[in-house]
């Protein structure tokens, strides 16, 4: 997995900012994050990362924003 500063490419991108996003109360919360940690990809990239996050809540118990 990479880090904010050398971040990993492909599916270990989409898992490191799933990951990121984890622990946030709101959608607008998780991009803020998103963008602060992964300043350098496109908006596009972001917003599939939350998508990510939504279908893996559909597979498993859902996420509930703390």
């Amino acid at each position: 997995m990479g880090s904010a500063a050398e971040p990993a490419r492909g599916n270990d991108l989409a898992s490191a900012m799933v990951e990121r996003i984890l622990g946030t109360t709101s959608h607008a919360d998780a991009l803020r994050e998103l963008r602060a940690a992964f300043p350098e990809s496109p908006l596009s990239v972001r917003v599939a990362a939350l998508t990510l996050l939504a279908r893996r809540a559909a597979r498993g118990p859902p996420h509930i924003p703390r």
